[in-house]
């Protein structure tokens, strides 16, 4: 059985939140992923860019890509095409293009080398693509010329990391020139959007899709499923989207009406208790506080040091005839108040640095 995998946006290396743990999770999201391809045992591998998150990667995250890649790379063809996070303006500031130096079955497309021809299961493969340009006109001209040339094969596949018009905001391609370059494939596949998805307004045509990526790299993604594309006997109609393991993230928005701070602490509280299960959290309040916003505790991740991420987030809702100006005199007593507050009384150091400048600066 004739078998193809894409595989996007892993983000190795990404730091989220500055949190050590969440460089683990992309790592092992990124593991999950390649065992499965591994097990599946396609002929591509086909990967669809931002498989690390820095141009220069950590050598803990280049390690672990490049020796998954060329291992993988014994037994299949890999097809990768560079994403925006891995260049920063030039070819030559990339990594990814030395993996075609390292292994005869690894292959990087590029404008300098946009072409790559395969023999799999009795056909002739024909995969297209370039590096990720920032510049509208220069990534729409590009794609029409290497559309332009690109010979006949039993099948062809393009693959870009480009955001269409309409799927993000800017956008490098218009789907106007999308619908100009269509019928020279019999599939388009794209990373940089990561959220998979069939893209509808070019379908119609060749079958187009987001790849989707392999974990969240922020809470406006916390909705979407995690993994990769697979592709049986040439059927582009009909991918599996095979999902993987990655950290639950969940973001809670709500309003309180009208609370005192002692009410609001006890619903954030009943809030993340619910959701105990979910390794990064993000809760956005709003509503009147009846109180002093001080009150409304501040250090919930360290109430809760079991999140990965805990982000809570209160926002008081002020009317035009609440809004008032008070005249407050800041002293030693404030300052002291405010650390007590705010859960930061135990950093006393900088409680007597903030008191020594206000001391000798205020006036």
């Amino acid at each position: 059985m004739a078998l193809i995998c894409c595989l996007s946006d892993t983000h190795l290396g990404y730091r989220h939140r500055l949190k050590v743990q969440r460089l683990r999770d992309y790592e092992s999201a990124f593991y999950d992923a390649i065992n499965r391809i591994r097990e599946l045992r396609p002929e591509i591998l086909i990967l669809g860019g931002d498989i690390t998150h820095h141009p220069r990667p950590d050598p803990r995250s280049m390690r672990i890509f490049v020796r998954e890649i060329l291992n993988l790379a014994d037994s299949m063809h890999i097809i990768a095409c560079i994403g925006n996070h891995e260049i920063e303006g030039h070819l030559g500031t990339a990594y990814t293009p030395i993996l075609s130096d390292l292994h005869m079955n690894i292959h990087i497309l590029t404008t300098e080398n946009p072409h790559i021809s395969l023999k799999i299961s009795g056909k002739t493969i024909g995969v297209h693509g370039f590096q990720y340009i920032r510049d509208r006109k220069m990534a729409e001209e590009t794609l029409l010329e290497i559309s332009e040339n690109v010979k006949k094969n039993d099948n062809n596949i393009l693959c870009i990391h480009q955001g269409i018009e309409k799927y993000l905001d800017p956008f490098e391609i218009s789907i106007r020139t999308m619908r100009e370059v269509t019928q020279k494939y019999d599939l388009i596949l794209l990373g940089h959007v990561h959220k998979h998805q069939r893209i509808m307004e070019v379908s119609d045509i060749t079958p187009t899709f987001y790849i989707g990526s392999t974990e969240r790299i922020s809470f406006n993604e916390w909705k979407n499923k995690n993994g990769f594309l697979v592709f049986r006997n040439f059927d582009f109609e009909n991918p599996e989207f095979i999902e993987i393991k990655s950290a639950e993230m969940k973001a809670v928005k709500e309003r309180f009406g009208k609370k005192a701070p002692a009410e609001i602490n006890s619903y954030i509280e009943k809030i993340i208790l619910a959701n105990k299960n979910i390794e990064c959290l993000q809760i956005g309040l709003e509503g009147v506080i009846d109180g002093d916003y001080l009150d409304v505790i501040q250090d919930w991740d360290s109430r809760f040091p079991e999140f990965t991420i805990l982000d809570v987030n209160v926002i008081p809702t002020v009317t035009e005839n609440e809004i008032h100006l008070e005249n407050i005199e800041i002293n030693r007593k404030l300052i002291e108040e405010y650390f007590e507050k705010t859960g930061l009384k135990e950093k006393k150091e900088l409680m007597d640095i903030c008191i020594r400048l206000y001391e000798k600066y205020s006036s």
